[in-house]
């Protein structure tokens, strides 16, 4: 991974994005980091026959908005960055503030990245903010890095991968490739019964962990993060997977539900 894009969203949680960002520039040697402060178009999601004067409004509300992203910034780019010095000037670090749609935006900017990074979703997100991150996970091809809001340390020490024998699953875990050699502890949540494939991460030394049988999607997520806590992960490595609108309503999904529980950090991958 050479390139990473930091989605932000709140100033108060600009040094939590930014301080994960520094922390993989060690481990994996990123070589760009992007910081992405997407203002949203005045018409997007707006009451309709809003007036001149409306919109001037709402574009100053976001020019204000970047701007003090920008202040936490380069806050934070001046008093908190540490690297090593040959990483310092190996590292391109560049600040990107345009206005534009997140269900347009986000997919191109992301598909240019090796990774993602970015907060959970919170219930106070904006719709546009809501399109940006299912863009960022099911539209870009790329495994995003999902930071909870206030996590102050860094992670991949203590990693455990919740296993399915699915694309996204795969992907998702040869995106991990690059942050496992620098773990402690490598450990795999899967069905009893289930069969390890051999051809995923031969590399890697594995713990393997029985997940037994659950009835719905979200007893299957709360058991991947009782798992997480219990064995003190850092990291959780899964699959982004997509029902579609119906199945969601009946029966919700694992994916949904970790989302809506930003314990740890999250690395998932579509």
């Amino acid at each position: 991974m050479q390139r990473c894009l930091v989605i932000l969203n709140r100033e108060d949680q600009v040094k939590v994005l930014l301080d994960m960002a520094a922390h993989l520039v060690s481990k994996i040697n990123l070589r760009r980091i992007d910081v992405l402060a997407l203002r949203e178009p005045s018409g997007t999601g707006q009451p309709f026959g809003l007036t001149a004067e409306g919109v001037f409004l709402l574009e100053e509300d976001q020019k204000e908005w970047a701007l003090s992203l920008h202040k936490a910034f380069c806050h934070w780019l001046q008093n908190e960055y540490i690297q090593p010095h040959d990483m310092l000037e190996t590292t391109e670090i560049n600040w990107l503030d345009p206005e534009g749609d997140a269900a347009s935006v986000i997919p191109m900017m992301g598909r240019n990245a090796d990774l993602i990074i970015t907060l959970f979703p919170d219930k106070q997100d904006s719709q546009q903010k809501q399109r940006g991150l299912k863009a960022a996970i099911f539209e870009t091809d790329r495994p995003v890095l999902l930071v909870p809001r206030y996590w102050d340390r860094g992670t991949g020490e203590s990693v455990l991968l919740a296993w399915k024998d699915a694309g996204c699953a795969r992907r998702a875990f040869a995106s991990a490739r690059h942050i496992l050699p620098a773990a402690q502890t490598v450990q795999v949540l899967m069905q009893k019964g289930e069969h390890w494939p051999q051809d995923i991460l031969p590399e890697v030394t594995l713990h393997k962990i029985a997940l037994p049988a659950q009835h719905s999607p979200a007893e299957v997520g709360q058991a991947i993060l009782d798992t997480a806590m219990i064995q003190e992960a850092d990291l959780i490595v899964m699959g982004g997977y997509q029902h579609g609108m119906l199945y969601n309503r009946i029966m919700g999904s694992a994916t949904d539900y970790i989302l809506q529980h930003p314990l740890v950090p999250v690395l998932l991958q579509h």
